[in-house]
């Protein structure tokens, strides 16, 4: 499995922060009383941001009109930062708070985010998309595609199924896993899978008892051999994107 690329945090620069109530909300599913984000570097906890050359401390103090250690003076107070129920709301007039959480603050996309309303509904309204065209694909794809994938998804239960029920299923699967249905009927392993099985459930082709050869069921004659350990229709489905078993399969669709 190919290894998650971490997720890029947008944030706000310098030359692009808006002047606006900004809202903050505590990552994951806990949302305790009061949680206090960092405010302060610390050579045992290091409150850093690279500006493009160097690392410069950080440290947020409401008399001081800049976040960096290095440019505020002798009277600089650290202001404490704490969110209450997983949420901190900072008006557009603290622009100083702001820029250390928007711009600064390396917890920002860790630990916290800052909401952006725009951007979730956006992200909802892609969402119900990829929905809606699963979904249309279950209402508009025929009926030996649908089996395919339901049998990946519902396995054996297939074959008792109707045509109406495997649509029904298929149509409840595609709203609550859309990606997952797109994929499957992107992939044509899992058509060619399909076509093995029907095969087999119509004796067009058969399997030996030992499922190590696949043969016309008519003549008798040698399809393939399958590797030891592998699944039979897997390799049959494997088989049929070569040359030789593209031949194999428009025979196989002659007789489905």
């Amino acid at each position: 499995m190919a290894a998650r690329k971490p997720k890029v945090v947008e944030r706000p620069t310098e030359e692009t922060f808006e002047f606006k109530d900004r809202t903050y909300i505590l990552k994951g599913d806990a949302t305790p009383i009061t949680y206090a984000i960092r405010s302060k570097h610390a050579p045992s906890k290091p409150l850093l941001y690279f500006d493009g050359s160097k690392n410069r401390a950080l440290r947020y103090c409401d008399n001081q009109s800049s976040v960096f250690l290095d440019e505020q003076d002798g009277y600089a107070v650290t202001t404490q930062i704490v969110m209450e129920n997983g949420k901190l709301m900072v008006q557009k007039e603290n622009v100083e708070l702001q820029k250390f959480l928007s711009i600064y603050h390396p917890d920002n996309g860790k630990i916290f985010y800052e909401f952006n309303p725009e951007q979730k509904a956006q992200k909802d309204y892609d969402e119900e998309l990829v929905v809606l065209e699963a979904q249309i694909q279950v209402k508009d794809m025929p009926i030996e595609d649908l089996e395919a994938v339901g049998r990946v998804v519902f396995k054996n239960k297939v074959d008792r199924l109707t045509s109406s029920e495997l649509r029904r299923d298929l149509m409840v699967y595609a709203r609550k896993n859309p990606k997952e249905f797109m994929a499957l009927i992107d992939d044509d392993i899992v058509k060619f899978r399909n076509i093995a099985v029907r095969a087999v459930d119509m004796g067009i082709i058969k399997i030996s008892k030992d499922g190590r050869n696949v043969s016309w069921a008519k003549d008798g004659g040698k399809i393939i051999t399958v590797p030891f350990g592998e699944n039979v229709y897997s390799a049959l489905a494997t088989f049929f994107i070569t040359d030789e078993g593209m031949d194999v399969i428009a025979k196989i669709s002659e007789q489905l």
